[in-house]
């Protein structure tokens, strides 16, 4: 019977499509669903209110201490011009491989250091200043909006399912996956002119001083209006960011009290099973399509499920990022001409490629845990929560500060790297 109304359900999208009035039953489609999960919520206000507040601690203790620091430092980087200066050095790197200006290389890193949604919010920051082009930013957002080492590792692995070795293989297998999916995005409207210009092996560090002091005059601001703006921005999309987490609990509460996620788990069960995923692990799968980290709770509780699997699933459903994560970054980019649909099938792509990774990764980790002790550094301390989220905020601008530092010391041997190469050329000469 519920196979029969998927039919009906897919016949009538069909036909609404060829009749052009899909718009119309999507919004009608729209109001329904609001309409059922605000009737839901009156009916189980309890649950609700759990959860939102389950939401708005995961938010504030987690998610505000970890990622304000970030926000706030790429912003004064960015109107500093200090983005546009490293971008200049590291360009001869990241252009060949990945088909981006140098500028990617600090959104990259950052993502990678901070986790969702940094790699957006900077991307979009870029193109809103018009840095880098339309198709200069779907091709960094393939690769440059990933999960950072503490949800991967501190979360993760070493809180769910207290096994650091799992840690690595899917941080790994992450990541590689994201550079797998930018190499393959380089390609993506590959004939399109775009802002960056070939690299000329010539005067480097002084090209990128004169762009970065230009950056900043071109701005108009002082310092103390860029701090406060920075701040004032960071502020706003950290509360977007929690507001979103927040609904999102909500929602998969009352997907799982009114069995939807049951139900869907049955529908898609076949599917699922070609994944190799058992069948136990389904309604995990499902919560993690909506929201990864109940869908990796979920997991974390069920017995009697192999390394690999575990691996496997949580890899996958952390490269896709869950709806979530999809409405923040659709909010971010909703003030550009990025295309969300496009970023949406960049992370698709990112699950398929970082979970097929997995296998690859896998038994070489197995091999170094014979002789390697996985550090658990990224776990707070166990004291109160003041002090916890006094440890994650300090922790997070360690972590900001030790990378940007690792970036510019990448870029200045370059340079050196330049310098040498210019003067051998003017020897031969």
């Amino acid at each position: 019977m519920k196979l029969v109304a998927l039919v009906i359900i897919f016949f009538i999208f069909y036909i609404s499509k060829k009749l052009k009035i899909q718009q119309n039953i999507n919004y009608a489609l729209l109001v329904i669903l609001v309409t059922a999960i605000t009737i839901c919520m009156i009916f189980y206000p309890k649950d609700a209110v759990e959860a939102a507040r389950s939401g708005l601690d995961t938010w504030f203790n987690i998610v505000f201490p970890s990622l304000l620091p970030f926000f706030i430092g790429a912003e004064l980087m960015v109107g500093l011009g200090v983005v546009s200066f490293m971008g200049i050095l590291l360009e001869p790197i990241i252009h060949p491989l990945f088909n981006v200006p140098g500028e990617a290389s600090f959104i990259f890193s950052m993502s990678i250091t901070s986790g969702y949604p940094v790699g957006v919010k900077l991307t979009s920051k870029l193109r809103e200043q018009g840095v880098i082009s339309r198709i200069e930013a779907q091709r960094i957002l393939s690769f440059c909006s990933t999960s950072g080492p503490l949800f991967l590792i501190g979360a993760v692995a070493v809180g769910m399912f207290q096994n650091p070795q799992l840690g690595a293989t899917i941080s790994i297998a992450h990541y590689l996956g994201a550079i797998a999916t930018g190499l393959l995005f380089r390609f993506y409207y590959f004939n399109e002119r775009d802002t960056t210009k070939k690299s000329v092996v010539k005067g480097y560090l002084t090209r990128a001083l004169r762009k970065m002091s230009a950056t900043y005059k071109n701005s108009n601001k002082s310092f103390g209006i860029l701090m406060g703006e920075a701040v004032r921005n960071s502020i706003e999309t950290m509360l977007a960011v929690g507001g979103f987490i927040i609904i999102f609990s909500v929602i998969i509460r009352i997907f799982q009290l009114t069995g939807i996620i049951q139900w869907l788990s049955h529908i898609l069960s076949a599917p699922l099973s070609l994944l190799g995923l058992q069948q136990s692990l389904h309604p995990a799968f499902i919560s993690g399509i909506f929201e990864i980290t109940i869908g990796c709770k979920l997991a974390s509780e069920i017995q009697n499920i192999s390394f690999l699997q575990q691996a496997v699933f949580t890899t996958m459903i952390i490269s896709w990022s869950g709806l979530s994560i999809h409405a923040q970054a659709v909010s971010l980019l909703s003030k550009t001409d990025i295309s969300s649909n496009v970023y949406i099938l960049s992370k698709l792509l990112h699950a398929i490629l970082s979970s097929a990774m997995v296998f690859l990764v896998s038994p070489l980790v197995a091999a170094a845990s014979k002789h390697i002790l996985f550090p658990v550094f990224f776990i707070a301390p166990q004291t109160s929560r003041f002090q916890s989220w006094v440890h994650n905020l300090f922790f997070s601008f360690q972590l900001f500060f030790s990378i940007t530092l690792t970036v510019f010391i990448i870029a200045f041997v370059l340079c050196w790297v330049y310098y040498v190469q210019e003067n051998r050329l003017t020897i031969k000469k």
